[in-house]
């Protein structure tokens, strides 16, 4: 069958399905409280008559499948993954219907199984190009300096109370969608680095420019993350008023600045250290680029059916790292667990299938190789 999966015709001889009848009744007859008889003294016919015939039945067919299943595949030999299903979705109900202790049962089910992959092309001598830097860029080097320094810089006051490119703003806002927001939405003394994506999503570029005293309406939208849950998503206005404004004074670059970095005692050592650590970065990065071009190359080169057991597995593997790299960037367990849903995880698996497959694909044609 397609997608690596077997049809197996089983059939139980009557022997076989008399003694997993007998064997239900005897266990029930062991436990049950049969008015009229002692615990466990009730004789069969009392015991089928007080459990119904019906449910009797279709205890024996479940231990008759789940015998007769594991049995078969080590019979025929079948690796199979995953749990087998009936072939028919109203078997099971069939079965029951039609059982009888002194007759044979016959059923098919549905395995996946382990698939058997193939090459189907030449992978010796293959060749990959790929993305490398050349070398390390001064403007690399300078981002890099840029960034140690700002770790060092101290944030001043600007006295002026104006300027047009302020490092950061204090701030007084007030949030509303049409009435008054939860006191949670409302911030005196608020610092506000005047970076783009360092508060909410456009609120920096809003009061860019603005000097201490101004106001301004602000249009906001939560992040669907926020600490707050009353707040998630919520598409809100922010009456602000600026109240000063600061800006940050960077160390200047020279010996004395690159001692304070651990194992540096110059600015040239510094620069060496900075240039190195560019290096191995790229390093990384270009053995990042050779493996994704080695994995576009090589995904083509095997002919396997990936059966959807294997395919379920790694969705259920993938979508619970997720909700635990949610925990781990602070999402609470109440927001967490509303998002473990069918219905969220029959939308993941949909949307991250292809990537699935291909790096199941992936891994047989490591495994061929």
């Amino acid at each position: 069958l397609p997608n690596s999966q077997k049809k197996l015709a089983i059939t139980v001889s009557a022997d076989e399905c008399n003694t997993a009848y007998e064997t239900i009744i005897s266990k029930l007859a062991r436990t049950a409280d049969v008015p009229g008889f002692r615990k466990g003294k009730a004789p069969p016919q009392m015991v089928l008559n007080h459990f119904g015939k019906k449910s009797i039945t279709a205890q024996a067919c479940e231990q008759i499948i789940g015998s007769a299943v594991p049995a078969a595949l080590q019979q025929k030999n079948i690796r199979a993954i995953g749990q087998a299903q009936m072939a028919d979705d109203e078997a099971i109900g069939k079965m029951i219907d039609n059982f009888a202790p002194g007759q044979d049962i016959k059923f098919e089910v549905l395995v996946d199984i382990w698939p058997e992959a193939s090459l189907k092309g030449a992978y010796k001598g293959l060749t990959v190009s790929c993305w490398r830097p050349a070398k390390v860029y001064p403007a690399s080097l300078g981002d890099s300096v840029d960034e140690i320094k700002r770790e060092g810089a101290v944030c001043v006051v600007d006295l002026i109370g104006y300027k047009k490119n302020a490092d950061g703003s204090k701030v007084k806002n007030s949030g509303s969608q049409g009435d008054r927001l939860p006191d949670l939405a409302i911030g005196e003394n608020v610092e506000v680095v005047m970076e783009k994506g360092k508060f909410f999503e456009g609120f920096v570029e809003s009061i860019d420019g603005m000097q201490a005293g101004d106001q301004a309406s602000v249009p906001v939208t939560f992040p669907t993350n926020h600490k707050v849950a009353e707040l998630r998503g919520m598409e809100a206005i922010f009456d602000v008023t600026i109240k000063g404004l600061k800006d940050m004074m960077y160390p200047a670059l020279d010996d004395d600045f690159a001692k304070k970095i651990p194992n540096c005692d110059s600015v040239v050592a510094l620069k060496k250290r900075i240039r190195e650590s560019i290096t191995e970065e790229s390093l990384i990065s270009t053995g990042k680029n050779v493996d994704k071009a080695l994995e576009n190359a090589i995904v083509d080169l095997v002919d396997v059916e990936i059966p959807e057991t294997l395919v379920d597995e790694q969705t259920k593997t993938k979508f619970a790292s997720m909700m635990s790299d949610f925990k781990a960037k602070g999402m609470d367990d109440e927001q967490i667990k509303s998002m473990i849903t069918k219905e969220n995880y029959d939308r993941y698996k949909s949307t991250s299938r292809d990537n699935t497959v291909r790096s199941l694909r992936i891994s047989f044609v490591i495994g061929e190789l």
